[in-house]
C-alpha cells in the first residue's frame, strides 16, 4: 500500500501524522513522514497505525469492517464476499511470505 494513500485516509479521519507519531512513541513525526513516502509501506507500520488509531488493518486496504456483532460497520468501500475473500487471501499470502524471509534471516545466523 502506498504511503500516500494511508495519509489520505488518516486525513479523511481528521488524524494528523503528528498524532500518530506521537501514539506510535515517536519523539517527532519526520521518521513517520519517511515512512510513509514509500510506495510500498510495510505491513507492520500499517498495524501498527491501525492500533494507535483504533481502526482495523482491513480499513487502510477498503475492507468491509464487521463489528463485534457480526455487522458490516464500514462505509469506507463496498465489496461482494468474493472480493473481500480474495483481498484477504492476497493478503494473507503476503504475510507468508515476510514470515518466510524471517525465518530464513533467523537460519542463517
Amino acid at each position: 500500500m502506498k504511503g500516500q494513500r494511508i495519509k489520505e485516509i488518516l486525513r479523511a479521519e481528521g488524524i494528523t501524522l503528528s498524532e500518530v507519531a506521537s501514539l506510535l512513541g515517536f519523539d517527532n513525526d519526520q521518521r513517520l513522514h519517511s515512512a510513509l513516502k514509500s510506495d510500498d509501506v510495510k505491513s507492520g507500520l500499517i498495524e501498527d497505525i491501525a492500533r494507535v488509531t483504533n481502526k482495523s488493518v482491513g480499513f487502510f486496504y477498503g475492507l468491509p469492517v464487521v463489528n463485534d456483532h457480526g455487522i458490516l460497520a464500514s462505509d469506507n468501500a463496498t465489496y461482494n464476499e468474493t472480493e473481500i475473500s480474495v483481498r484477504f487471501i492476497g493478503l494473507l499470502e503476503k504475510k507468508d511470505e515476510q514470515i518466510d524471509r524471517l525465518l530464513t534471516m533467523l537460519e542463517r545466523k
